[in-house]
């Protein structure tokens, strides 16, 4: 379930992640056992700055829709939340043939949905088919399945056409009660169909409200198969901008937040009463490049020159990685090197051609291939000219510093970017364009983010390849060699074999370089010690683990505590009812048909093209 990371999209991992799931500690704070057994409702309350725009997952696109999804549905396999590999979800357990194309599930024997009605074989099979046939971020994962069979109540079949190593750990569809959304025609599902409350689900907590703009409730759900959660509600509280919810936090309005600001980091976590943690996760922030060809893309808008491979790879010897993660992410993430984020630990490693700064080869390379320098001035060769528009959203105010620093430091090998500042909107706008059916990309490069699923890198891998020109491609990259190697990886069940025809997959990217992978983005969490209890960080665990395990897990949310001073629903607590939305940015998850970017922040902004003045 990869997302686009915006301040809040889609297909973001990341994400993702990443979105909404918690932790646990050894130690809750004093007064949280009292509190807990008072007998007065607990709330969990979580701060975030959009929320989702929808709560159908047939058309959802946005991370917040993840984070809530996560915790009121499980996946057939779902993750464990200590080391991210496959965990009983739906399935119990599973067998893999001899020849890795048909896996059988065993379903969980006695569960039944939150409304009572018993889960079988038949939720599975529809899910698979209907939401992961139509559901706009899920129809990548089933393309290999050619029959799903269901024997009896708790035994599901998958046959593929070949091995996919996704069918198991990677297969990122939420399950759905057949009962409730087989009643809907599938037409109306993929189009405005907003889906009844509550929203009847398997995972331990329900949603029961949704007030968009402000608040979404989600309550226990009584049927849930697992031990109770400690909390009865948890509550996301949408402020419309990041500032807003690290002030809620601060203040005590909410206990939690999933996702702070990279510039507010450090300040946030000063507090005596706060707590960060920075966690890694599948995400990356990337300068893009317009590389649709006339065949894919005949009504494209763009400068020709981003074409050249030569003018990209100079110009990722220009951008100094390093100063723009000091900078525009406060030193919080990690120095991006290629397409495969170092989360990945079983398939990654630093690329050969890794594009160090170095601006006098930069400057070399280009008066080889004929670009004529003209001192301040962007360089030339017969009439084209290396000027180039870089967007960034508005929404995310790390992204347009790292376009500005972007833009300054290719000024010393004769590059020009024209920074424009616009709306999440208006970027997707350019970014999905069609003219007559076919992609119509308006724009020469941009400055955004993605976030990949928890356990596959398939997600990721797929963005670049052919098939997902018109739906997830955003640079509109088009090699047939890579395509071939990415259809090979997912058929891969051996991790090393794996990993040697991911490197070369990785290595022809940092070749062409349809993106620059700018940084590796971990998630950025706080959350009051005087109202949370019971914080162990996890996915994974360890010392850089988090506390939100945000789309991929909600187990930890069933030992998370009440802290001596936590939101009592009987009258104490105090403070606004805050409501998280999810990563988003992840948002962008939303954007096209795809996953979700995530970091940014304060959905709601928009506003036109800004030019800013060098």
């Amino acid at each position: 379930m990869g997302l686009r990371r915006i301040a809040t999209t889609k297909r973001a991992l990341t994400a993702v992640v990443a979105l909404a799931v918690i932790a646990i500690v050894a130690v809750a704070p004093a007064g949280a056992q009292d509190q807990s057994s008072s007998g007065g409702e607990h709330t969990l309350k979580i701060g975030w700055s959009q929320n989702p725009h929808t709560l159908n997952p047939f058309v959802g696109l946005d991370e917040e829709s993840y984070t809530v999804w996560a915790i009121n549905w499980d996946l057939l396999v779902n993750f464990d939340p200590k080391d991210l590999t496959p965990a009983p979800g739906i399935a119990q357990s599973w067998d893999v043939s001899d020849d890795e194309k048909t896996v059988t599930f065993h379903l969980v024997q006695n569960a039944t949905w939150s409304d009572g009605v018993p889960i079988t074989s038949k939720d599975v099979k529809y899910s698979l088919e209907v939401l992961g046939g139509n559901g706009a971020l899920f129809t990548s994962y089933t393309d290999n399945i050619t029959s799903i069979t269901t024997p009896d109540d708790h035994t599901v079949v998958i046959k593929t056409s070949k091995p996919d190593a996704r069918i198991v750990g990677g297969l990122f569809i939420y399950i759905l009660p057949q009962h409730i959304w087989g009643k809907v025609p599938v037409d109306e599902l993929t189009g405005s169909y907003q889906p009844k409350l509550p929203l009847v689900g398997s995972g331990p907590f329900i949603v029961t409200q949704f007030d968009p703009g402000k608040l979404l409730t989600m309550e226990r759900n009584p049927k849930f198969r697992g031990p109770a959660p400690k909390y009865d509600k948890i509550q996301f509280v949408t402020y419309g901008n990041e500032d807003a919810v690290e002030r809620a936090l601060q203040l005590g309005e909410i206990d939690m937040v999933a996702e702070v600001q990279p510039t507010e980091f450090e300040r946030v976590g000063q507090q005596s009463d706060i707590q960060t943690l920075r966690s890694p996760s599948p995400s990356f922030t990337e300068l893009a490049f317009n590389l649709c060809n006339a065949q894919n893309c005949p009504d494209a808008e763009f400068n020709p020159a981003i074409q050249d491979v030569t003018v990209r790879q100079a110009i990722a010897y220009a951008v100094d990685r390093e100063r723009i993660n000091t900078i525009s992410s406060s030193d919080t993430s990690f120095v991006g090197h290629g397409l495969l984020p170092e989360f990945y630990k079983s398939f990654y490693e630093v690329p050969e051609q890794d594009y160090p700064l170095d601006v006098d080869r930069a400057n070399q390379m280009l008066d080889d291939a004929g670009w004529v320098s003209h001192g301040d001035g962007p360089r030339t060769k017969g009439d084209e000219t290396l000027s180039f528009n870089l967007y960034v959203r508005s929404e995310s105010r790390a992204d347009t510093q790292a376009a500005q620093l972007i833009a300054e430091e290719a000024k010393a090998i004769g590059v020009e970017f024209k920074v424009q500042v616009v709306s999440t909107d208006k970027l997707t706008e350019l970014t999905v364009r069609k003219v007559d059916g076919k992609p119509a990309p308006d724009f020469d490069t941009f400055v955004w983010g993605w976030g990949g699923d928890p356990y596959d890198p398939s997600f990721l891998l797929g963005l670049v390849t052919t098939g997902e020109i018109g739906n997830s491609s955003d640079s509109f990259y088009s090699n047939p060699e890579y395509d071939k190697l990415f259809e090979q990886q997912s058929t891969v069940f051996d991790t090393a074999r794996r990993k040697d025809i991911i490197q070369r997959m990785v290595a022809i990217t940092q070749r062409d370089l349809p993106y620059l992978v700018l940084t590796y983005d971990p998630v950025l969490q706080a959350y009051r010690t005087d109202r949370v209890g019971n914080v162990t960080p996890v996915c994974p665990e360890g010392d850089d683990g988090g506390i939100f395990c945000d789309q991929i897990s909600y187990e930890p949310l069933l030992s998370l505590e009440p802290g001596s001073s936590s939101s009592d629903d009987s009258g104490g607590g105090g403070g606004v009812i805050l409501v998280i939305v999810g990563v988003l940015v992840i948002a962008a998850i939303g954007f096209f048909v795809i996953r979700a970017r995530r970091r940014g922040g304060g959905g709601g902004r928009d506003g036109g093209a800004l030019e800013l003045e060098d």
